[in-house]
């Protein structure tokens, strides 16, 4: 019997399914597998697409292909050693997965390469934790079940027996059987997720990431610090203020430098920070409103609109009062507060502030002097002085650039910036009008945090990445109290899209909040709203939430008040999100259920047409509605009919009372009837 062509394209199944699962898994190790690696998955994948097409069942023999992975993993192990053992790790087990996808043929097979992926998985949890690698999970295990089941099939149906043969039915149903698994599966890691202790031992906290997809923001200045900073795109953190606010007024406060040598700036003595806030007027007016969900980094400062007065939501927290904020430790793992900001900062200068920010190193050299003795004259006060030094960078030929000028590769001085080369990135610029105001006797100090934002439409919310890292000066005048001066803003406008590393801003004519496409502004608002309700899901948020469910049941059945609702869930977001989980989960079930028992609906009416069928080719009365009364029916067809009775009598007890009729076996029960 010839093999059927609609069988032979079912088996095309198994290599579709091992593409996809594996792909999954390449996706999740995108950030740390390198190019090479993913190419040689992208030709195991056409490889074994190939094979199939030409009828066999391995690309390569087996000592091709145990040579090949020997030789590709300790090349790996060669190149990748010095990253670290994840780099490592990730690349061997892509080309394991690659070469395995290459011999995909039993369900051993199936289960040694769905076993790679999840190894695979586990290394991609150690550098990232986000809903895209979530979603990615899911899929990959759906994929890798459906792929298990059904080469099982494959592998106990023969390869000739059409008949016999699993058909597009059998496989769609076995589809929603592996769904149905998911979904459950879904659904009891949400009661676990929700139900179980957090993790609080920090060996075993994975989900913060290795130290390279951290924000790499730094409370220390040196020449280049926020200049590499700015070449990373990662999301340093969201933020909701109240108002509109346009993004060229967005700075970002991080930390404030007082002390320099000329070239690195630091905290300095003035940097005492006590738990108590500053100032206690969080109730006044003019106060700038702002909720921030900071990602992991490698600082403890919280980060804020132009002067943070206050912070919310966070503890412990510890104030100074040039506005900076941090807290104990590193951020090691996404946290949501809430930042009251004044736009100015009109207090006094203490004796102690007004030393460190005049104070200048005594190497300087002379032409340095003579340059800051140019902006000054008898008379004048220090603000027209001030404006004088801004003006000196958007009116001397001053160039913004993230790389180092011809002749300077190995770094600049103060002196080569502000007399020769005059190009330098945003370190220079505040280090420089700092120092040429301190030597005019105007007390300066240099901050650095983030300048400008991305406006995410969707949730109403501004993105800020690494490349938005930047420094500024803040000089303080009598009458004014603390200034915000940038001098990157006197170099035009080109040079500020540069700062923000928006060049493609320049290109297509968008401002930076327009740069989102439709399609990312959506995910990362999922992005947004899982950090908000998911990752920071602490185990004091926990205890409270069951507290207040248990609180808010005895009262209701003691008839006194309505259940109790935690805080956290009155947000729209929080309700959006919930909504957004449960419709889907609570479709797919029913959708399960409606299905099931339409496919049992539809088994029984098979069982019947085939006893019915029986009854009716069979002369004389019959009543085959009962099971087990068929033994007359066979004798008659035994003795008028011996040479189809067997296959006859096969087919109709596989169909009536195996454990699953189909329509093939059905059509074949017809054909012999009617041979009589």
């Amino acid at each position: 019997m010839q093999p059927n062509p609609a069988r032979s394209r079912l088996r095309l199944l198994s290599p579709l399914l091992g593409i996809s699962a594996g792909s999954c898994v390449v996706l999740s190790l995108n950030t740390i597998l390198s190019p090479w690696v993913a190419m040689f998955w992208i030709v195991s994948c056409i490889s074994s697409c190939i094979a199939f097409y030409q009828g066999r069942q391995e690309v390569f023999s087996y000592r091709f292909r145990l040579a090949t992975v020997l030789l590709l993993v300790c090349l790996a192990v060669a190149v990748h050693w010095p990253q670290g053992w994840q780099h490592v790790l990730a690349q061997a087990l892509v080309l394991m997965l690659g070469i395995k996808l290459m011999e995909l043929r039993r369900q051993r097979d199936a289960f040694q390469f769905c076993g790679l992926g999840v190894l695979g998985l586990a290394v991609a949890s150690l550098v990232r934790f986000d809903l895209g690698f979530g979603v990615l999970i899911l899929m990959f295990f759906f994929l890798g079940l459906v792929l298990i089941l059904w080469q099982h099939v494959l592998d106990h149906t023969p390869q000739k027996s059409a008949p016999a043969a699993p058909g597009w039915g059998f496989a769609s149903r076995l589809v929603l059987f592996a769904l149905f698994l998911t979904v459950l599966t879904i659904l009891m890691g949400l009661l676990v997720f929700f139900a179980f202790p957090r993790n609080i031992n920090p060996m075993l906290n994975l989900g913060a990431g290795i130290q390279t997809h951290r924000t790499g923001f730094s409370s220390q200045m040196s020449p280049g610090s926020v200049g590499e900073i700015v070449t990373s795109n990662r999301i340093a953190f969201r933020a909701r203020i109240e108002g509109n606010v346009h993004p060229a007024r967005l700075y970002w406060r991080g930390a404030v430098l007082w002390e320099t040598d000329g070239e690195n700036w630091q905290p300095g003595t003035p940097h005492d920070f006590q738990i108590r806030p500053v100032t206690a007027s969080s109730h006044d007016h003019g106060l700038i409103r702002q909720s921030i969900t900071l990602n992991p980094g490698t600082t403890e400062h919280l980060f804020g609109l132009y002067f943070p007065e206050r912070i919310l939501d966070a503890s412990p927290v510890y104030y100074n009062r040039d506005g900076s904020i941090k807290m104990d430790d590193t951020v090691e793992t996404a946290m949501r507060y809430r930042v009251l900001s004044r736009q100015s900062d009109s207090r006094h200068l203490t004796p102690r502030e007004s030393r460190a920010a005049l104070d200048v190193p005594r190497d300087l050299d002379q032409k340095i002097l003579d340059l800051a003795g140019y902006f000054s004259h008898q008379g004048q006060d220090s603000w027209k002085t001030a404006q004088k030094i801004m003006f000196y960078f958007g009116t001397q030929e001053f160039e913004y650039s993230l790389s180092a000028p011809r002749g300077f590769e190995q770094g600049q001085s103060l002196k080569d910036f502000l007399l020769h080369t005059r190009t330098g990135y945003c370190e220079l610029y505040a280090s420089a009008a700092a120092i040429l105001m301190r030597l005019n006797n105007i007390p300066a100090r240099v901050v650095v945090g983030f300048s400008g934002g991305e406006l995410n439409p969707v949730g109403e919310y501004w993105v800020v990445r690494d490349s938005m890292a930047h420094a500024w000066v803040e000089a303080w005048f009598e009458g004014r109290g603390w200034v915000l001066l940038d001098p990157t803003r006197m170099l035009g406008e080109a040079a500020l899209e540069e700062a923000w590393g928006e060049t493609a801003a320049s290109q297509t004519g968008a401002t930076p909040e327009q740069l989102m496409t439709p399609g990312l502004r959506m995910v990362d608002w999922l992005r947004w709203q899982w950090t908000n309700a998911i990752i920071d899901l602490t185990l004091a948020r926990q205890v409270h939430m069951w507290r207040s469910l248990r609180a808010g049941i005895q009262d209701n059945w003691s008839g006194v008040s309505a259940p109790s609702i935690p805080e956290s869930w009155k947000t729209p977001a929080t309700h959006i999100l919930l909504l957004a989980a449960a419709v889907p989960a609570l479709a797919a079930f029913f959708l399960i259920i409606r299905l099931s028992e339409r496919a049992r609906q539809y088994d029984d009416k098979l069982r019947k047409k085939a006893w019915k069928r029986l009854a009716s080719k069979t002369p004389g009365y019959h009543n085959l509605q009962k099971p087990g009364s068929e033994q007359q029916v066979w004798d008659w067809w035994e003795k008028n009919h011996p040479d189809i009775a067997s296959k006859l009598q096969s087919i109709y007890h596989a169909q009536r009372y195996g454990p699953k009729p189909d329509v093939e076996r059905d059509h074949r029960l017809k054909e012999l009837l009617s041979r009589r």
